[in-house]
């Protein structure tokens, strides 16, 4: 009967394609056999197909049930980890920013009214596109399952304390405040390199007030490279937001916390090893002090330090990364 049909298109449209036909071919099926049951194999009126799917629900219900779980954007095993995650980020825009908006103030204490309005809107635009970002990773990670499971059988409307999950070893568990140190950082890398032309470098102070940088890095090469550095930061918390939702290390976060290390080094490598990323004339503008204040040694001692630094920022880095891949294995192996 074409009711019939409809009610099978309605659940069966909310469900995967690949599952289509096979869950309307079961549907028809049952939907048979409960008409059979009401008439006793007689004729069957339009009472009782109405009646049938009444006694199915709503097909969005049946559609849920075949499909295992609800459809959300973010579920609730997500949604404590999301908000927490997206206030640590919020913070740290604020306090990093704020750090940058001192220093250009004490550089440029004039144009009071200019840094204010330009602090205010890049706070409000990287919020945004942190808001974004984050919200995309985690309905990502609703989307393939990422959501760590109660280790209940929710669906079943009986429950025993027998189906509690085992309480994780207190040596692979994951301190959230090693997750949040890790966002932190991130966020601090983004700003750093984002302000390094006018703001992080030497500071140069006379009569005891700041009047200029030199900056360690080129502004304009930096511009260049910035979808670079905002995929590293997005790996960076989305590396931690994993560590936050899954709360212990396991096979798979150790083998995730791998792959995205991996990809960090690689970036990393390739943005530090472009010589072009440097400020060009770090020197001679250390040159300039140097001749005032500085003797020749202690100049040549700076200079060593500046060209071994470029080399360091990704021996520094690695060492990072490598620790925190064979550390997140070696728990997630611990018996």
């Amino acid at each position: 009967m074409e009711m019939i049909e409809k009610y099978i298109y309605a659940v069966t449209h909310r469900l995967p394609q690949s599952q289509r036909a096979d869950i309307a071919m079961e549907l028809r099926g049952l939907i048979e056999d409960m008409l059979g049951e009401r008439t006793n194999g007689g004729p069957v009126a339009q009472e009782d197909v109405e009646s049938v799917l009444l006694e199915l629900g709503h097909p969005k219900d049946l559609a849920e049930k075949y499909r295992g779980s609800k459809r959300y954007l973010i579920g609730p095993e997500l949604f404590h980890p999301y908000i927490t995650v997206l206030k640590i980020v919020f913070f740290a825009l604020v306090v990093a920013m704020s750090v940058v908006f001192i220093i250009e103030y004490m550089i440029e204490p004039r144009s009071v009214v200019e840094h204010i309005f330009g602090y205010v809107t890049s706070v409000v635009s990287a919020s945004m596109q942190a808001f974004v970002w984050i919200t995309v990773g985690f309905a990502i990670a609703q989307y393939k399952g990422v959501a760590p499971k109660a280790g209940i059988a929710e669906e079943s409307e009986k429950w025993s304390p027998s189906y509690l999950p085992p309480v994780p070893d207190q040596k692979k568990r994951i301190k959230r405040g090693e997750a949040i140190t890790g966002i932190v950082f991130s966020i601090l890398f983004l700003v750093f390199l984002y302000s390094s032309s006018h703001v992080f470098g030497v500071m140069m102070f006379e009569d005891g007030e700041l009047v200029n940088v030199i900056p360690f890095l080129n502004g304009e090469r930096i511009e260049q490279f910035i979808n670079i550095i905002y995929v590293i930061t997005v790996i960076g918390i989305l590396k931690e937001g994993l560590k936050l939702i899954i709360g212990k290390w396991t096979k798979k976060l150790a083998l995730y916390n791998l792959i995205l290390n991996a990809v960090t080094l690689v970036l990393v490598a390739f943005l530090f090893n472009d010589q072009a990323i440097w400020n060009p004339d770090f020197m001679q503008e250390l040159n300039q002090v140097s001749k005032a204040d500085l003797n020749q040694d202690t100049y040549d001692l700076i200079k060593t330090i500046w060209m071994q630094s470029k080399a360091w920022v990704v021996i520094g880095f690695t060492i990072v990364l490598i620790i925190d891949t064979v550390s997140g294995f070696y728990k997630a192996y611990l018996k």
